[in-house]
């Protein structure tokens, strides 16, 4: 896909953007008052202290917002746009009570479009601007989110519901059927919106997909170069189920890894009950997990040992998991990560959680050389956020971008550059 070609245009505004720190952990680079430079092609150009007469052409001054990366949440439930804070858990009796039923309903691709409008105004006023996303199991409905996606002018990972066992009747589709649709889906929308859009294969989780399913899915997956994102290792109920469904798997991860899902392009989410051995293998094969820790603790599903993946240098996302997770803030999602970390005796730094969201998070999905920072030569993918006027520096922005978000406002985001959302007072 080509990218239409535009006048550089720049923008002035204090700036935050995440760096990777040597030897592990993370920095910033703050800036008091920047000019950010965007190319014809939405890429960042110049990232400099601001200059009178540094840029010859209008300047669109954003002060005192502060210019970062936009947030990237790794894993996202569309069809639970409407289901968040329904507290039924543990996770499968959730599943049976609260999100099933409502995903059903997904079948009417009126209903579908309506929510994915909801889905994806609330992701823009949250600043988020890409998402990796679960559909339903119905094509039409992924169709409808694709749609919505292009026209918010979001950058979104999505992949229909893969499902033929162990759920509702409505939302068990065969996979002679699944696999054909989502082949029809990816020639529809995998590079679509000039690449910011990619189908992901998506099997729900090892419980609910056959053994041919899940195979043919990666057959499809191969054939396109496909993200693969799933669960795994969730709840202690959830790992017992896939081993009893997959009993010739030696554990929950074996299951994918024999079917040819485990790659080095595959997403993890969860992981909290993960043996050794399982960790070993993810790290050998170069997939990534994603953590979802406002989800585990609504669930009450455990508590992800960041330790785990870190010793193995396994990358690690961030992911809101709406609906169990309760806002479609990452910031929340950055939050949660810290008090989870906690009950394991670990304090993560402000500027660690904010890598996580946002450089971390797009190394983890593929993304790291394209947006996460705002460098120059990658797309500029970028929010500017309102802080109290008494809040300086970058210490003081980080604490509140992590542990007040009330206190700071998603005022604009952009995509390459592109204004695509404005905060209406």
């Amino acid at each position: 896909m080509t990218i239409a070609h535009r006048p550089p245009r720049a923008y002035r505004g204090r700036l935050l953007t995440p760096l990777a720190a040597p030897g592990g952990g993370a920095a910033v680079r703050y800036l008091d008052d920047a000019l950010l430079v965007v190319d014809e092609r939405g890429r960042i150009a110049q990232v400099e202290p601001f200059a009178l007469g540094a840029f010859r052409g209008p300047v669109l001054d954003l002060r005192p917002a502060v210019l970062m990366p936009g947030f990237i949440d790794a894993h996202v439930h569309f069809p639970q746009t409407r289901v968040i804070g329904s507290a039924s858990g543990p996770l499968l009796d959730w599943l049976e009570r609260s999100v099933f039923p409502e995903e059903v309903r997904f079948r009417d691709d009126g209903y579908a479009a309506l929510v994915a409008g909801e889905f994806t105004s609330r992701l823009l006023a949250s600043g988020t601007t890409t998402c990796v996303v679960f559909s339903s199991s119905c094509p039409g409905a992924t169709d409808q989110l694709f749609r919505a996606l292009l026209r918010a002018g979001l950058r979104g990972i999505a992949g229909l519901t893969l499902m033929d066992r162990n759920c509702p009747e409505a939302l068990c589709v065969p996979h002679d059927e699944a696999i054909p649709a989502a082949r029809d889906l990816v020639q529809r929308w995998h590079g679509a919106g000039d690449g910011l859009l990619e189908f992901a294969i998506t099997p729900r989780f090892a419980p609910s997909c056959s053994r041919p399913l899940m195979e043919a899915a990666a057959r499809l997956a191969l054939d396109h170069g496909l993200l693969v994102q799933t669960h795994i290792a969730e709840t202690l109920a959830e790992a017992e189920a896939a081993r009893r469904e997959h009993p010739w798997a030696r554990d929950y991860l074996d299951v994918y890894d024999r079917v040819g899902l485990l790659t080095g392009r595959t997403l993890l989410a969860h992981g909290i009950h993960l043996s050794s051995r399982e960790w070993d293998r993810i790290a050998e094969v170069g997939s990534s997990v994603v953590h979802c820790p406002d989800s585990n603790f609504f669930l009450g599903s455990g508590r992800m040992r960041l330790a785990d993946a870190r010793a193995r240098a396994v990358p690690v996302a961030l992911g809101s998991d709406v609906g169990a997770g309760r806002s479609f803030d990452m910031r929340r999602s950055m939050s949660s990560a810290f008090d989870n970390a906690l009950c394991h005796g670990e304090r993560l730094p402000p500027a660690d959680l904010f890598f996580t969201a946002t450089q971390g998070t797009a190394d983890a999905v593929g993304l790291g050389c394209v947006i996460g920072s705002l460098d120059p030569g990658k797309e500029a993918d970028f929010i500017a956020v309102r802080f109290p006027d008494h809040v300086l520096g970058a210490s003081e922005l980080l604490n509140h971008l992590v542990f007040a978000p009330e206190t700071a406002s998603v005022q604009r985001s952009f995509i390459r550059g592109k204004p695509i959302y404005s905060h209406q007072p």
